[in-house]
């Protein structure tokens, strides 16, 4: 089971680059392996079906700004509950829900389950490195809830694994 973990974010605008860090930090905490693959991109839209292309299960972290939650409060979604979201719209390109919906209609091989967490952060147009102190703490609450989701997906596909040897012994 190949999973991708995609960081996105500009870590240039300060607290844009969150989805970046975690994944950096995810990339010193986890034993590098051939089932996981730990990516971070400052490319959204249609360039980011490349990256999701060929994996089975993909985790992607990036900063958001809904204005309806506190800063640092971090959402999760699957993807397809942001089609219809209006916050997640590019004017300059498709949102991310869009584009992996569009690649799984031209059967180009997209992760069957996409996990999206989502940063609040305030927007900002300055140039600043490094994350505020609220952001770094969500940036580490983050990293747990990945690995988390890393092992109770790790879980489930055993148990699909052994739900269908017994299948198969029978």
């Amino acid at each position: 089971m190949q999973t991708l973990i995609l960081g996105m974010g500009n870590k240039l605008f300060g607290d844009d680059g969150v989805g970046i860090v975690v994944a950096e930090r995810l990339q010193e905490i986890l034993v590098e392996n051939d089932q996981i693959k730990i990516e971070s991109t400052n490319w959204g839209g249609f360039r980011i079906i490349d990256l999701l292309t060929g994996y089975n299960y993909a985790i992607v972290i990036d900063s958001i700004n809904t204005g309806m939650k506190p800063i640092g409060f971090i959402h999760k979604w699957d993807y397809t509950d942001l089609i219809n979201s209006v916050r997640m719209i590019s004017f300059h390109d498709v949102n991310f829900a869009t584009a992996v919906s569009l690649a799984k209609k031209l059967n180009i091989s997209m992760p069957e389950k996409i996990i999206v967490y989502g940063i609040e952060i305030n927007l900002t147009n300055h140039f600043s490195e490094g994350l505020s102190e609220i952001i770094k703490q969500s940036a580490t609450q983050c990293v747990e809830l990945v690995l988390n989701d890393l092992n109770f997906h790790a879980d489930e596909s055993r148990l699909l694994s052994i739900e269908k040897f017994e299948e198969e012994i029978k």
